[in-house]
């Protein structure tokens, strides 16, 4: 069944791995979140599919995820090491940066918002292929069960309240097979792209 959250509150993509966690960016000019720190591919489990998968967590407490780059996870025996990647497009695309198609498996895709005021209203757009799962400040906020293909500007949109600091969003998508890709963007509650914002590789 197919199921999509926000809880009230709540061509091709190139991307590149970078080092340059402690920097400081900006959302781009229509507010898309392009600098993330990013972990995959974890496979899914025998006969799952990614309707299944993205009610599970693929890391213990994936909700208060809060990595650096270069942080290791242990997954089913398998290390995995958390990059920082930056979308030369308003989509990132975990094949694109892992130069092969990775059908059946999950990724995660963790920024850092830092706002200078408490912001109220502040309207988050969301994209994925397929599924998707949102976690903001370790709640539980957006989930897409059903495989799909990208569709920005699509109807996933719902409101946070961004707190004065530190923000923290964990994305997680999972493909069922080919393209893989998530997207997401700030907004104010006039629809414009978010201001008095910075995006952040460490908490």
């Amino acid at each position: 069944m197919k199921k999509l959250l926000i809880l009230g509150l709540a061509a091709s993509c190139l991307l590149s791995w970078t080092s340059r966690a402690a920097e400081a960016f900006a959302p781009d000019a229509e507010g898309y979140i392009r600098h993330w720190l990013v972990l995959a591919p974890i496979r899914l489990g025998e006969g799952d599919s990614g309707s299944e998968a993205v009610f599970r967590a693929q890391i213990r407490d994936e909700a208060n995820l809060r990595p650096k780059a270069g942080d290791k996870v242990s997954v089913r025996g398998k290390e995995f090491t958390w990059q920082t990647m930056t979308a030369t497009t308003n989509y990132f695309d975990f094949n694109a940066v892992l130069k092969t198609i990775n059908d059946a498996a999950a990724g995660y895709a963790v920024t850092y918002v830092e706002s200078e005021t408490d912001q109220p209203d502040v309207v988050l757009a969301v994209a994925s292929n397929d599924q998707g799962r949102i976690y903001f400040n370790g709640v539980d906020i957006y989930l897409w069960s059903e495989p799909r293909t990208l569709m920005l500007d699509a109807p996933d949109k719902g409101k946070v309240t961004l707190k004065k600091g530190i923000n923290v969003f964990v994305f997680k998508v999972v493909n069922e097979q080919n393209a893989w890709q998530g997207s997401m963007r700030l907004l104010d509650k006039s629809g414009a792209p978010l201001k008095n914002v910075k995006i952040k590789l460490a908490p």
